[in-house]
């Protein structure tokens, strides 16, 4: 069973390296013509290049390891290691191009146990990466070549996904969804509602521009026991989330920040909007309208829809 998520490299916080390549990003896309299924994990320190040939590679949870093999053409070595969560549903982390490894399959992990070493895939193909994937299906290990609808459902976003499980942040956890006391949204003729969604609901609308106004406005407002810092995490329908500008905008213990979230690159997903520190005594909350900035078209095809679901806020520091 595992007990929270670490990043793969720079383990545990990810310091010192940087995502060279998303999931299913439209410009890897355009350059090679193929949805990436992960991320691709380098080291920020300088000469940039194969200056993080050999860094260790980290279990990011504990798990038993399915696959560690090499493959050809171009993966090389491959580790697969099996998660089983808390609810009782499994995932699997993926780490490739391993230049090393320090495990074989059967092996029990760790979470931070160093598995292996990062390299450049088969025949040395690549600049020196790792490719890291968290699988929410068991898959073949070379798995590739999906459309990006495939790669959304088989595959979850690695570092949303380890935000939102992180060690320490798996309780208490507050939820505010539509049904909860602490949710609100302004009158209006122009909200939708859609059966997709975190519990099988979720609201939408169409987005405006400043010159429009705003007119669909969502608030979620927690009931806090302590004054602490939360990581706030909001959910992303796979349906009627088509904006690249959702403004969250968080009202905190020291102030007010706006994060922007592009809805069109999840899928039923939790995408993390920061850690904040929230009083308990003081008002806390998010607040999400249409007004995105992109403008309300006559024409559907070129509008973008927002959706409004649930929001998580989980202790992480007392």
């Amino acid at each position: 069973m595992t007990d929270g998520f670490d990043f793969p490299c720079g383990a545990p916080d990810g310091r010192g390296y940087y995502i060279a390549a998303g999931l299913a990003e439209a410009a890897y896309h355009q350059r090679f013509n193929a949805w990436h299924t992960g991320e691709d994990w380098n080291a920020t320190r300088p000469p940039l290049g194969d200056v993080d040939l050999g860094d260790p590679i980290h279990a990011i949870a504990t798990g038993e390891v399915t696959v560690a093999d090499y493959f050809v053409p171009s993966w090389g070595n491959i580790i697969l290691v099996r998660h089983k969560m808390p609810d009782g549903t499994q995932v699997w982390s993926q780490y490739a191009h391993c230049q090393q490894m320090m495990v074989q399959a059967g092996d029990q992990v760790v979470r931070g146990q160093q598995i292996g070493a990062i390299g450049k895939g088969a025949g040395n193909r690549y600049p020196a990466h790792l490719h890291f994937e968290i699988r929410l299906r068991d898959l073949q290990p070379n798995a590739w070549g999906w459309t990006r609808k495939q790669v959304l459902e088989n595959y979850a976003h690695p570092t949303e996904f380890i935000r939102a499980n992180r060690p320490g942040a798996s309780g208490p956890v507050v939820l505010v969804d539509e049904q909860s006391a602490g949710f609100g949204r302004s009158e209006s003729l122009h909200w939708h509602e859609s059966p997709v969604g975190y519990r099988g609901h979720s609201y939408w609308t169409w987005t405006v521009n400043k010159s429009q106004g705003e007119e669909c406005v969502a608030r979620w407002t927690p009931e806090l026991e302590h004054s602490a810092y939360y990581e706030v995490m909001v959910y992303v329908p796979r349906q009627n989330a088509t904006t690249r500008q959702a403004c969250y905008q968080v009202t905190h213990r020291r102030g007010t920040d706006v994060v922007v979230v592009d809805q069109s690159q999840y899928f039923d997903e939790w995408v993390s909007l920061g850690r904040f520190a929230f009083s308990a005594r003081q008002p806390a909350g998010i607040r999400l309208s249409d007004m995105s900035g992109e403008t309300y078209y006559r024409d559907r095809r070129k509008r973008k829809a927002i959706a409004f679901d649930a929001v998580r806020f989980i202790l992480v520091k007392e």
